[in-house]
């Protein structure tokens, strides 16, 4: 009777098995991770979700490898910075091949992140911003109040010359990275953004930048040594009451707030003011279809559920991080806008630093530039910026070197296709 019964009994199905890899997550968020995929798993019994963490420095390295032997993850985290050998190689899988409307859930602006040569090959994950944070004693005795920061770049560098001129304190310590200057304020770093053969930034607007950044370091509004001391220097300096202002990712809030019971007090939180394009940068990480895996319908049910506005919401609950995904929740917003404009000292600051967070999140773009010798071309603008932010060269030289050097590597990477 046994045998019967053995010999009649469906065969059972078995699984399949989706290989996923995430940068730097474990063990710090292992609970939540293990949790996410036996709740997807519950509600996909046909498929377990095998994940695996793997350190920034070596994932591209080993994806290349188990793509070559046939053996590729079927969805992968990597920022914009680890997609861009891979695009150039032809190693992901478009997302928009499968024509589906994934993108009406998230922010415009970081779905673009994932545009390549007219398709799109990345869900927009997490990412992190910076909020603006500023000392109101300082601004008081400069004559000075929120809304002559907030208006633009151009009205904030003007309060902070007025800053330092009125107090002798450094008013900013940006983190000058001179190429997402250049995308802020609407330069075009090519001439056809699609092929990338010719630099296009040689202009007026570029060279008014440049210059703005020469005069305000002589006339001391920031520092001389900006672009060679980190974000932990410009904290300590308005920890200690040196910077007026400062620009802070929200993980770094709780410091301000626990350095003293007057820091606390007197700091207050704003958006960052944009230049033309109202851009505010963010580190963006993405999920992406490495090629040659079987399975890329199912990988592609697994991220839209990773990526779903709940999940990241959770997420973004327990890590210092920010949704890629537009909340339909229109009470919520409401109630965060009303906080917002009703702030006092009674809210803590890590409490509005993470409302204004959340309301830059439209204008929110990864500025990284996406390109097979992003590294060289970024080198270039770096060494040049930094000698004519000395006064060593001028804004025009600097711009005059950085197109030449630029042109030699484009051309280099264009007769190697």
């Amino acid at each position: 009777m046994l045998l019967i019964i053995l010999a009649t009994a469906s065969p059972i199905q078995a699984k399949t098995e989706l290989e996923f890899w995430t940068i730097n997550l474990s063990p710090n968020y292992d609970n939540y991770f293990l949790e996410k995929i036996e709740e997807f798993e519950e509600k996909n019994p046909n498929l377990k979700i095998i994940w695996q963490d793997i350190n920034f420095s070596s994932i591209n390295q080993k994806l290349r490898y188990q793509i070559a032997a046939g053996k590729a993850p079927a969805l992968v985290n990597l920022s914009p910075q680890l997609m861009a050998p891979l695009l150039k190689d032809d190693l992901l899988r478009p997302i928009s091949d499968f024509q589906k409307d994934y993108n009406k859930n998230y922010y415009p602006l970081l779905w673009e992140n994932g545009y390549y040569q007219g398709k799109y090959y990345a869900f927009p994950w997490y990412l992190s911003s910076k909020v603006m944070i500023f000392n109101q004693e300082i601004l008081k005795i400069a004559g000075l109040n929120k809304t002559d920061l907030t208006q633009n770049k151009a009205a904030l560098y003007k309060a902070a010359e007025k800053i330092t001129t009125k107090t002798g304190i450094y008013a900013l310590m940006p983190q000058i990275k001179i190429e997402q200057e250049f995308m802020e304020a609407g330069i075009n770093l090519f001439e056809d953004p699609a092929k990338k053969q010719k630099a296009a930034f040689n202009n007026k607007k570029a060279e008014s930048i440049i210059k703005r950044y020469q005069d305000l370091v002589q006339k001391k509004v920031i520092p001389k040594d900006s672009l060679t001391a980190g974000f932990n220097i410009a904290l300590e300096r308005y920890q200690k009451n040196e910077l007026a202002i400062l620009f802070s990712p929200q993980q770094f809030i709780k410091e301000i707030e626990s350095e003293s019971k007057y820091l606390k007090d007197i700091s207050q939180a704003a958006v960052i003011p944009t230049a033309e394009k109202g851009l505010v940068n963010a580190a963006l990480m993405n999920l992406v279809l490495p090629k040659n895996n079987p399975h890329p319908k199912e990988a592609l049910k697994f991220a839209a559920f990773i990526s779903s506005h709940k999940s990241q919401s959770e997420f973004s609950r327990i890590a210092p991080v920010l949704a890629s995904t537009k909340s339909t929740d229109l009470d919520s917003n409401l109630k965060q806008e009303k906080l917002l404009d009703t702030a006092n000292n009674q809210i803590s600051l890590t409490k509005k630093v993470q409302v204004i967070l959340k309301k830059q999140l439209s204008r929110n773009q990864d500025l990284t530039l996406i390109h097979p010798k992003a590294d060289k071309l970024l080198k270039v603008m770096e060494t040049e910026f930094s000698r004519a932010f000395a006064n060593k060269i001028s804004a025009k030289e600097a711009l005059n070197q950085m197109e030449k050097k630029w042109n030699k590597i484009l051309e280099e990477e264009t007769l190697n296709d």
